[in-house]
């Protein structure tokens, strides 16, 4: 049974998060943006949230989701430089899962995430996936002002992380409400 978990937490967060990039590459094609630097990239909220709840599984399912988007719709000509993206957008909020929880006073449980410390532990991800993701492109050539780039990747991080973090705030505080009549 364990397995049948597993398996549905890894697929559900790959889908969510094909999804979650779909909707984000729709919304800025529809607005005739850029989509390859975003400057509000809604999957990064997912990211946060998947390995807070689901750890190395939820990483494992963003590496899966990142795959199918790579070879599907974003370096599809360049498997080595979508296969490096993918498992980077698994293995950055990981790491800073990793790190937060040893200098961030952040129990294994979760015990004591109050929004100031989710804040904190957003921007200690965006800085991450930036830095991670933008080292990796400019080793591959994807890059000509690294700087400039990791500034708009993390500002792209920080914004779709928060709005998507908080519109889920906001729709499970409404229905608390309701709930309670």
């Amino acid at each position: 049974m364990q397995i049948q978990k597993t398996i549905l937490v890894v697929l559900t967060t790959a889908l969510a998060y094909v999804a979650l990039f779909s909707i984000n590459s729709y919304a800025y094609n529809a607005l005739d943006m850029s989509a390859s630097e975003p400057w509000v990239f809604l999957p990064s909220g997912l990211r946060i949230l998947s390995i807070l709840l689901f750890v190395e599984w939820g990483s494992l399912g963003l590496v899966l989701g990142s795959i199918l988007m790579g070879w599907g719709q974003v370096y599809g000509e360049d498997p080595a430089l979508a296969l490096g993206v993918a498992v980077i957008s698994g293995l950055a909020p990981l790491v800073a899962r990793s790190l937060y929880m040893r200098y961030g006073a952040l129990d294994e449980n979760l015990e004591g995430l109050t929004a100031a410390c989710l804040l904190r532990l957003t921007l200690v991800f965006c800085a991450i996936s930036a830095l991670m993701q933008q080292a990796w492109l400019a080793y591959c050539g994807r890059t000509n002002d690294v700087l400039q780039s990791m500034g708009m990747h993390f500002t792209g991080e920080l914004l779709g992380a928060l709005l998507l973090l908080y519109t889920g705030k906001f729709v499970l505080d409404r229905l608390a409400q309701v709930d309670r009549g």
